[in-house]
């Protein structure tokens, strides 16, 4: 999602945005995958030869997803694009030109493998000319709620519903820890709101998040709905203010007055105030 942002908000935002998961592929067809083959290249290979995908995104964003699974070869013909933006399709013989974004993710440490001499380092630093951290979702536990309202109204005008999320319900997801990240917590509204009368309630949560969070609930959960809907609330405005840093903005984003954003923002946000 974050590769597919960069690419809508970039000059190449009208060439083509393709994406391929190095881990998915095996590694005898990931290069004439990503490069392409001339005919005749192997058996069984097009009469006439195929585009690659680096090919085929000319002019646009390639996204690598685990970058860390390509093989040293392959990581050797993958600089070469980068460097002199030109390759040569298996079995072929003939240098193409291209100009290509490339975008690579990987939740392995490169720097580790690079030391190991598993990835080489000069293509770890010509990729990483900017590096985007992005923690995982228990690590930035004030982005569950925007995400969940987010899922629930994209899968509300989905199905035709108007399903709504209990507090208590809320508050057991911002204690998970989420080990399959947002796409496992898109999931799990996308049930929900299949699964569930009008208010999406904890009884209807899968056994494996009640069971991964009852010790923690026991001692972290608010007690009482009063604070609950404090600490809720506290994520909200602390969120929206970090992200907008102005008493209006924070009110169109929450759709309350300026002057409750005001108080709510002195209320919560004066340690933020005084960055």
């Amino acid at each position: 999602m974050l590769a597919h942002f960069i690419h809508r908000i970039s000059k190449r935002k009208s060439k083509p945005f393709l994406t391929i998961n190095c881990a998915a592929i095996p590694e005898e067809l990931l290069e004439s995958e990503l490069f392409g083959y001339s005919k005749g290249a192997f058996t069984g290979a097009n009469k006439t030869g195929k585009r690659g995908l680096i090919e085929s995104a000319d002019g646009g964003t390639v996204f690598l997803d685990e970058i860390g699974e390509i093989s040293l070869a392959l990581q050797a013909k993958l600089l070469q694009v980068i460097q002199d933006k030109q390759f040569i399709p298996v079995g072929g013989s003939e240098m193409k030109k291209v100009d290509i974004r490339i975008v690579a993710a990987t939740n392995q440490n490169l720097i580790e493998m690079v030391n190991d001499k598993r990835f080489r380092e000069d293509l770890f630093y010509r990729l990483n000319v900017i590096d985007i951290q992005l923690p995982p979702l228990r690590e930035r536990k004030e982005d569950i709620i925007p995400l969940t309202y987010n899922f629930l109204n994209k899968f509300n005008e989905r199905y035709h519903e108007n399903k709504v999320i209990s507090e208590e319900c809320l508050n057991l997801l911002i204690h998970y820890s989420w080990p399959g990240n947002v796409r496992q917590l898109e999931n799990l509204i996308e049930r929900l709101v299949l699964i569930s009368d009008s208010v999406i309630l904890m009884s209807d949560l899968p056994e494996m998040i009640t069971e991964n969070v009852e010790q923690v609930t026991q001692i972290d959960l608010p007690t009482s709905l009063d604070k609950a809907l404090d600490e809720t609330k506290r994520i909200l405005i602390r969120k929206s203010y970090q992200t907008y840093k102005s008493s209006r903005k924070v009110a169109k984003d929450l759709s309350i007055s300026q002057t409750k954003a005001s108080a709510l923002i002195r209320e919560y946000c004066e340690d933020l105030m005084n960055k």
